[in-house]
């Protein structure tokens, strides 16, 4: 008998794939982990971030998301950023299990120069990619509400190389000017395709006592930090981050040949999470009388987190 995956399964086996492809990235992602695991503390993945600019890969994104037993759950706009998101989440009152933050170009925010060319770009990207198997798979989850083994591999394989990155050239140059004089969020979101764009590490389960106490042992690390922390202190979330290293990126040049342009794309992210609250600020509580660990997201908080990773200029 061949053994059958639940999504509980498939998601830590995405965890694991994706993690350690943004840790090959990102040295400051590296460092955090070796700081928890200095410091005696768990080092707990409470999300990753994307940002996308085709929405059909967004919807194929989301779907995809319910294998690993995540659901949108709520969504934000950020109009500033020319972004919309949404949450996918396990449904239910644990805030430890992993989540993934989505955030599509808002393109009818964009003149409709711009647009078009991200449209242009988002079309070249999807002409060198199949995602035929990829919804087999979905499509097999879907009718038996888990995958066995071989094609848990398969679809967390395709997931992580195929559908988390740019598969296409790369972007011209002018289209990046293009966009990044109306959004710097979109346009690193552009330069790295639909990749986590951060990742985010908890606080607590660090063994720090608070969110200041980790920002300065990062920062005494040499980590460039923003310059405040989201959510006031003993609020439901709070948040800061690292800034997202100058790197660079493909592009084409007008005249077709190959060059690099510097753009902004990934950041490690820490968190913490407080006691939830309803619509009248009462604390909320878990049905075995613990406190209920808010687990979503707030737009005021995101939208500061945004300009750790946002390309304003080209160069």
């Amino acid at each position: 008998m061949r053994t059958r995956l639940t999504p509980e399964r498939i998601r830590a086996r995405f965890v694991e794939c994706a993690t350690a492809k943004f840790a090959g990235n990102v040295p400051d992602f590296v460092r955090l982990r070796k700081l928890v695991d200095d410091n005696g503390g768990r080092f707990l993945n409470d999300h990753g971030a994307i940002r996308t600019a085709d929405p059909r890969l967004r919807d194929l994104f989301i779907r995809a998301a319910q294998v690993l037993g995540l659901h949108r759950e709520r969504e934000y706009a950020f109009p500033d950023k020319h972004l919309l998101s949404c949450d996918l989440q396990v449904i239910g009152e644990d805030a430890e299990q992993f989540k993934i933050f989505v955030s599509q170009v808002d393109l009818e925010a964009f003149p409709s120069d711009v647009w078009r060319l991200i449209e242009e770009d988002c079309a070249q990207q999807a002409a060198h990619v199949d995602h035929a198997p990829f919804v087999t798979l979905i499509e097999r989850f879907e009718a038996h509400g888990a995958l066995d083994a071989a094609d848990a591999d398969a679809f967390v394989d395709h997931f992580v190389h195929r559908l988390m990155q740019r598969n296409g050239p790369p972007m011209s140059r002018s289209t990046l000017e293009a966009v990044a004089a109306v959004s710097g969020e979109a346009a690193s979101a552009l330069a790295l395709g639909p990749d986590f764009n951060h990742v985010t590490i908890d606080v607590r389960a660090a063994g720090f006592d608070s969110i200041e106490a980790m920002a300065t042992t990062m920062q005494s690390l040499g980590m460039r930090m923003l310059p405040q922390i989201q959510g006031a202190p003993g609020s439901m979330l709070r948040q800061t981050a690292t800034l997202a290293a100058s790197i660079a990126t493909p592009v084409l040049e007008a005249d077709g040949r190959s060059g690099s342009a510097r753009t902004e794309k990934q950041f490690v992210e820490i968190i913490e999470r407080g006691q939830a609250t309803d619509a009248d600020g009462h604390p909320l509580w878990r049905q075995d009388g613990r406190p209920l660990i808010y687990r979503n997201f707030l737009s005021a908080n995101a939208a500061r987190i945004f300009d750790a990773a946002a390309t304003r200029t080209v160069r």
